[in-house]
């Protein structure tokens, strides 16, 4: 099977909608970071891969990149914050591709054996290849719709819900035989608006010389658009240990017991009358004390899950500690404390699904059990009751037995349901 010969990973967007969780590709998933997961993938279908990262990312991913060994194919590049976007990435690397590329999204996970639809035919052959999924849910991006031959004939971007073209949703998975065609197609384009690749595409799909094709994706795709979608992906992840792993420094009491398919790293304890439900993964360094129940979750590195705790379906990252806590359908990521007797709400009394605000506005979550989010360097007081899908900021301190019904946001101290600027984080 032939490699194609440059691909491009995306990796600059600023992310607004994952807050209050930050750096969505190096999400740590079973102890690697996302985009080392993309990238150890992708580097079975392509000879050279092109990141575009921005100014915040890009020293982190670089180190993530050499510590993996991974430099000699991987070049990474920042993207110009004056030129965001999909266009603006390519733009980044208009001076250093030429030939074919693909063009992938660096927080999808999806099943890249399907790039062998396109490695089965010649790069010489002048043609674009676009990926789509169906769907029964509305879904806001970019639809395909199709001439009365059923033949590609335009990406509609965002369309209302009542006017969806076609069932078939576009992927970030885009083939262009000749990097030059979407690169001229960019540069006509007389626009500030923030879709200028997706009228280049469409641009691109206008010229009748150029042969194009489409394939639907039936596979599992999880995109981390919205930070309550880690729980998606952590979900997926898990199912990929096939099998239990005990680390041999792994101390586990033999009062406790472990079932299913567990991952548990290095230097990690677990203490007495503990119960593990996989699929489970534990990181180097934590323990799991007395009498507590984990299942179904992710647990990072030098956590603290004290006695009598129960942490179900949730996403905990590095250096968090709990104290006598439900913890259920939440993230929380790294540096979190929890006290005594906090707890997180994760389901509806009527059982509807669980909506959050983005940007001012309600959506839909697709959860009917979502817990909480709460951003790096947070502390929760003892007794405080968090209600369902409710967001916290980054170093946000929630004084003790408050009822959090609402997000909020990073450096809020919030005592007596007020909310003043966190001086002391």
């Amino acid at each position: 099977m032939r490699k194609i010969k440059n691909v491009i990973l995306l990796a600059g967007g600023d992310g607004d909608r994952f807050w209050p969780l930050e750096n969505k590709v190096l999400f740590s998933f079973l102890g690697v970071p996302l985009i080392i997961h993309l990238i150890q993938k992708l580097v079975n279908y392509g000879e050279k891969i092109y990141l575009v990262a921005n100014e915040n990312n890009a020293s982190f991913i670089k180190r993530f990149i050499d510590n993996y060994n991974l430099s000699s194919i991987v070049d990474v590049s920042i993207q110009k914050s004056s030129f965001p976007g999909q266009a603006g990435a390519i733009d980044t690397l208009k001076k250093f591709i030429n030939g074919e590329v693909l063009i992938v999204n660096a927080n999808d996970k999806i099943d890249f054996s399907i790039l062998q639809k396109i490695t089965q035919f010649s790069y010489e052959e002048n043609k674009v290849v676009f990926f789509g999924k169906k769907t029964n849910e509305y879904f806001p991006g970019g639809y395909f719709k199709f001439d009365k031959n059923n033949k590609l004939e335009a990406v509609i971007e965002k369309p209302k819900k009542e006017e969806v073209p076609s069932d078939i949703i576009k992927l970030v998975l885009d083939y262009y035989s000749n990097f030059s065609l979407i690169v001229k197609a960019i540069n006509e384009i007389k626009s500030n608006s923030d879709n200028i690749y997706e009228q280049a595409v469409n641009k691109v799909l206008n010229n009748s010389s150029l042969k194009r094709n489409y394939f639907i994706y039936q596979e599992e795709m999880i995109s981390l658009k919205y930070s309550w979608n880690v729980l998606t992906m952590m979900k997926s992840f898990l199912e990929e240990i096939k099998k239990p792993f005990i680390s041999k420094s792994v101390k586990v009491s033999k009062k406790s017991k472990i079932i299913g398919n567990v991952f548990i790293d290095d230097g990690s304890i677990i203490g007495d009358y503990v119960k593990i439900l996989g699929p489970m993964y534990i990181g180097k360094n934590s323990i799991i004390g007395d009498y507590s129940l984990v299942r179904e979750s992710h647990i990072g590195d030098d956590c603290l899950i004290g006695s009598y705790n129960e942490v179900a379906r949730s996403y905990i990252g590095n250096k968090v500690f709990l104290h006598r806590n439900y913890i259920g359908d939440s993230v929380l990521d790294d540096n979190v404390i929890f006290g005594a007797g906090a707890n997180t709400a994760n389901l509806r009394f009527d059982g509807e699904i669980i909506k959050s605000y983005i940007n001012d506005k309600k959506i839909d979550t697709n959860f009917y059990k979502l817990g909480t989010i709460v951003g790096k360097n947070s502390k929760i007081g003892v007794n405080t009751t968090i209600f369902p899908g409710v967001k916290i900021g980054k170093n946000t301190w929630i004084s003790p037995r408050e009822i959090v019904k609402h997000d909020i946001d990073d450096y809020i101290y919030l005592k007596n349901i007020e909310e003043k600027k966190n001086i002391k984080s």
